[in-house]
């Protein structure tokens, strides 16, 4: 049973806190699927682009690949968003079907020079993302499920219920946030309120290696004009949520120091944000009224001066004036 399923089959602790975690931990899976199609899409432009020599059956894999990959992203976005799930499933379903007419369907050359596993590579990659037909891609449906996750219950549901995190000692002692240990508080909810510093988690401390944290008023909720966050964390991984009323944002952080599954994700609903508080190195996608950004190649040291360099600014009341 994988770790999902043991959480879900937790009999005792707070069920909201434990439904969140459980949320939580599934997008995460999310990213991660997204994460590995995305480096299948990277590795195909690489051998395209440079003097490799590769063979068909290199091709059929990187397709079979990024047909089960996007199957997952697909389930994993059905069960966050299950009113969703219908079509999404019906647009995996057509790019499957895509796939398979690229893999048995006749290959012609452009020229003489050109080797039919090449021709099959380079239609691979358009299937994936072209921008001439971009709404029937593979990126065009990944980028469909990402927001649909975002702007569906996950985003506008349990992480802006305030009074899910406003019980059981949740909001830290020394700073204007709720802080949900994602493995420990589903099981028992802490007996008294916790220190930023008494977490354990890499991701969260490099977030706030430079924040001045002022011991907010004890009164349950966000400080007058101040953003309220929660911050769900272990060890390696972090997910932060603006709370309340006003711009969303929600930034995603794995720091495990092992780079090949490290990374950064942040999705706002106030494009303007994002030109204030990414570092450079990120790649910014544009959505409907949204805008997502993400770096999948960044070294420990990388991803520590960019979380420090978004915590300055994330919790700079002056950002959130107005809101």
């Amino acid at each position: 049973m994988g770790i999902l399923g043991k959480l879900k089959k937790l009999g005792h602790g707070e069920t909201g806190v434990r439904d969140f975690s459980v949320q939580t931990l599934r997008f995460k899976k999310f990213l991660e699927n997204a994460r590995a199609l995305l480096e299948l899409a990277a590795d195909g432009r690489e051998k395209v682009a440079g003097e490799y020599i590769f063979d068909r059956h290199y091709v059929v894999s990187l397709i079979d690949s990024v047909v089960d990959r996007l199957g997952m992203m697909v389930y994993d976005a059905g069960v966050l968003v299950p009113e969703k799930g219908a079509s999404l499933y019906a647009a995996h379903d057509r790019l499957k079907q895509a796939a398979r007419h690229l893999i048995t369907g006749p290959v012609e050359s452009v020229g003489d020079a050109e080797d039919p596993e090449y021709k099959l590579l380079a239609d691979a990659l358009q299937w994936f993302d072209d921008p001439a037909v971009p709404e029937k891609t593979v990126m065009a449906l990944m980028k469909k499920a990402f927001l649909d996750v975002m702007q569906g219950r996950l985003g506008a549901g349990a992480v802006k219920r305030t009074s899910l995190f406003d019980s059981g000692n949740l909001r830290a002692a020394d700073m204007d946030i709720y802080l949900v240990d994602l493995w420990r508080d589903p099981l028992s909810l802490p007996v008294q309120k916790r220190s930023v510093a008494g977490f354990n988690s890499i991701p969260l401390r490099h977030l706030l290696m430079d924040v001045h944290r002022d011991k907010a008023a004890d009164t349950g909720g966000a400080a007058p004009g101040k953003a309220a966050w929660v911050a769900a964390v272990d060890e390696y991984h972090l997910s932060l949520n603006r709370l309340g009323p006003g711009p969303c944002f929600r930034l995603e952080a794995l720091a495990s120091g092992y780079e090949p599954s490290d990374f950064i994700f942040v999705y706002t609903d106030r494009p303007g944000l994002l030109e204030t508080l990414l570092p450079r190195g990120l790649h910014v996608e544009a959505a409907a009224q949204a805008r997502i950004a993400w770096s999948l190649d960044m070294s420990a040291s990388a991803i520590e001066k960019s979380l420090a360099a978004m915590g300055r600014g994330l919790f700079d009341e002056g950002l959130w004036a107005g809101e």
